[in-house]
C-alpha cells in the first residue's frame, strides 16, 4: 500500500472540497431557482387575483353607472313629458274658464234680452187692452193691432214663443189685411 502524505493528498481533497461545494452549490442554487421561480408564480398568481378583484368590483361600478346613466335619462324623460302634460292641462283647464266666462257672459246677455222682451210683451198688453177698452175707430185699432202683430212676431223669432209674460189668446188678436 502507498502511502501518500499529506501534502500528496491535500490537493486532492482539495479538490473533492471544492467538487463538493460546487455540487452543494449548485444544488442550493437549482432550489433557490425554483423558490424563485415559485414565488414569482405566486406573486403573479396574487396581482392577478387582485387585478381580477379590482377589476370585478371597476366592472360593477360601470355597471351600476350605466344604469344610473340610464335611469336618469328615463327620469328626465318622463319629467319633460310630465311637463308638457301638465302645460296641456294648464292649457286646457284654462281654454275651459274662458269658455266658462263665454258662457257666463251669453247667459247674462239673454237674460237681460229676455227682461227686454217681457217688458215689451209687458207694454204691448197694456197698450192692447187701453186700445181695447177705449173703443176708438177701427183704423186706429187696426193700426195697433198691426204693430202688436209685428212685435209678437219678432218676440216669436227671439224667444220662440208668442205667449212670454202676456196673456193674450188667438180670439182676441185680430188683424185686419186691410
Amino acid at each position: 500500500m502507498k502511502r501518500y502524505s499529506f501534502r500528496q493528498q491535500l490537493p486532492k481533497m482539495l479538490s473533492a472540497i471544492v467538487k463538493e461545494h460546487q455540487s452543494k452549490q449548485a444544488v442550493r442554487k437549482e432550489k433557490q431557482e425554483q423558490k424563485r421561480k415559485e414565488a414569482v408564480q405566486a406573486a403573479s398568481n396574487l396581482t392577478q387575483a387582485l387585478v381580477d378583484h379590482l377589476n370585478v368590483g371597476v366592472a360593477q361600478a360601470y355597471l351600476n353607472q350605466k344604469k344610473l346613466d340610464a335611469e336618469a335619462k328615463q327620469l328626465q324623460h318622463s319629467a319633460t313629458n310630465f311637463a308638457k302634460q301638465t302645460q296641456l292641462w294648464l292649457n286646457l283647464v284654462e281654454s275651459f274658464s274662458s269658455s266658462l266666462k263665454e258662457i257666463g257672459d251669453a247667459e247674462n246677455w239673454a237674460r237681460s234680452i229676455e227682461g227686454d222682451m217681457r217688458t215689451i210683451a209687458t207694454a204691448l198688453e197694456y197698450s192692447y187692452k187701453a186700445a181695447l177698452s177705449d173703443l176708438k175707430p177701427i183704423g186706429m185699432l187696426a193700426e195697433r193691432m198691426s204693430i202688436i202683430g209685428s212685435y209678437l212676431f219678432n218676440l216669436k223669432s227671439v224667444t220662440g214663443s208668442y205667449n212670454h209674460g202676456m196673456s193674450l189668446t188667438s180670439d182676441e188678436v185680430v188683424l185686419d189685411n186691410n
